[in-house]
């Protein structure tokens, strides 16, 4: 399966052995921690267990935390 991704204004496309991929999975296939990063689908924040269908196109946002 194949997932379009866009992450920090670049568009990537992860293929996946499987018919569908949790958030977490697309999280690790980019080398990022779910407490750095989030996923989001249709303008909604998915947990790390949300799953993402073949085909469908994601957003990878870098969580920003400052003092």
């Amino acid at each position: 399966m194949k997932v379009r991704v866009l992450y920090r204004g670049q568009t990537k496309e992860l293929e996946f052995e499987k018919d569908r991929v949790s958030a977490g999975e697309i999280l690790r296939a980019l080398h990022l921690s779910k407490e750095y990063a989030f996923v989001v689908k249709d303008d909604e924040v998915l947990d790390d267990k949300d799953h993402i269908k073949d085909g469908e196109e994601v957003r990878v946002i870098n969580a920003i935390s400052g003092g």
